[in-house]
């Protein structure tokens, strides 16, 4: 039995990409609209470039795109308030697919307008996928700065220095 191509590797992540992104809009109440990473995502993180409060200058379209060649598996969420992007979320599985890494994340800075926290939307986004790919942890790779780790500990990870992630065991 041959693997998979790439191409068919895709469809079927793009579909368990879709089904965690219904999923999670499911549960939602107020005006938030979730969606995969589209060209007008990858435009909307250009005005970000702006702010003076934008904590790391992460090229969305280049790194994007050298996600999507590289990771099939890959998992992928925009975040939508009032048709404005609020934020936008990159990770894969791990190397051994026994978790779900969350490698990028990235809210509109608070100087270009005001937005919803949407980690806990993000956050379960990604517990749904990690689930339908039978992963059982969450690992946030490389917290910016202290105080985003921080952040990230209130919600239950714990830091492993090692390797520079906090980690989370699905429930």
């Amino acid at each position: 039995m041959s693997l998979p191509s790439r191409i068919e590797a895709e469809q079927r992540y793009e579909k368990l990409r879709a089904l965690a992104l219904e999923v999670t809009q499911n549960s939602l109440t107020g005006n938030l609209k979730l969606t995969q990473i589209t060209p007008r995502a990858l435009e909307a993180t250009q005005i970000w470039g702006s702010s003076r409060l934008r904590q790391y200058n992460w090229d969305w379209p280049q790194n994007y795109s050298y996600y999507k060649k590289s990771y099939p598996k890959r998992f992928e969420i925009a975040v939508w308030e009032n048709n404005i992007l609020t934020a936008i979320s990159l990770g894969r599985p791990t190397y051994h697919a026994t978790g779900l890494r969350l490698d990028v994340v990235e809210a509109m800075p608070r100087d270009l307008g005001e937005r919803s926290n949407v980690f806990d939307t993000i956050i379960l986004a990604y517990e749904i996928y990690a689930r339908m790919i039978n992963a059982n942890h969450i690992r946030i790779m490389n917290p910016v700065n202290e105080t985003v780790k921080a952040f990230y500990e209130r919600y239950g990870y714990q830091y492993i220095a090692k390797g520079d992630y906090l980690t989370r065991d699905i429930l």
